[in-house]
């Protein structure tokens, strides 16, 4: 929790501060990367804990100052429970899923430094659960093969829409924030333009 806050004041100081006016300039063909850390982690519904939390990291191509194509990676790797008492039994899992597509994305024009953007990610999403059963404490073992009442983890497609923010620290620097689903619902980072 204490790397989250952190990570936010650090962008919110980045975002503040103030620069001569100028405009940024995109030119096609330019490289934006990026890496991003997850503030609201997808899996938060499951009563979860992270052990990694979400990250992501991509690579746009500006095809023109106003769109660009590129890659996107994700992971995360999370643990937790679900209790079946009525069964005797509890699921201990640990779920690492990676995300890995392509995205599309509309900016808008230079708005003082700011710029508004938005697009959709379609590519998979590949699950991998470890799950281990067990009696809860002062239930009668058995021999027997202990019941799962979870799906195993399967790998999926991928289609998602985000809309975020962006802000030029410099000309190359740029801090940015945007909600969407994918390995964490809102996201914040900081991006670097070749």
């Amino acid at each position: 929790m204490k790397v989250r806050v952190s990570i936010i004041l650090f962008l919110l100081a980045a975002t503040t501060i103030h620069l001569s006016a100028q405009q940024v300039k995109i030119k096609p063909g330019q490289v934006q990367a990026g890496f991003g850390i997850g503030l609201v982690p997808t899996y938060v519904a499951d009563a979860t804990s992270t052990i990694v939390p979400p990250i992501s990291t991509q690579v746009d191509v500006f095809l023109s100052p106003n769109f660009s194509l590129g890659a996107y990676v994700a992971y995360s790797k999370v643990n937790g429970e679900s209790v079946y008492p009525n069964a005797g039994l509890v699921e201990i899992f640990v779920n690492e899923t990676w995300m890995a597509g392509i995205r599309t994305t509309m900016h808008s024009n230079d708005l003082n430094d700011w710029r508004v953007y938005g697009g959709f990610t379609i590519g998979a999403s590949l699950p991998s659960i470890d799950k281990t059963v067990q009696f809860l404490p002062g239930e009668i073992q058995r021999d027997d093969e202990l019941p799962s009442f979870s799906r195993p983890g399967e790998n999926g497609f991928l289609f998602s829409g985000f809309v975020g923010t962006r802000r030029y620290i410099t000309e190359n620097w740029s801090a940015y924030g945007e909600v969407g689903f994918g390995i964490s619902l809102v996201n914040v980072g900081l991006a670097y333009k070749f």
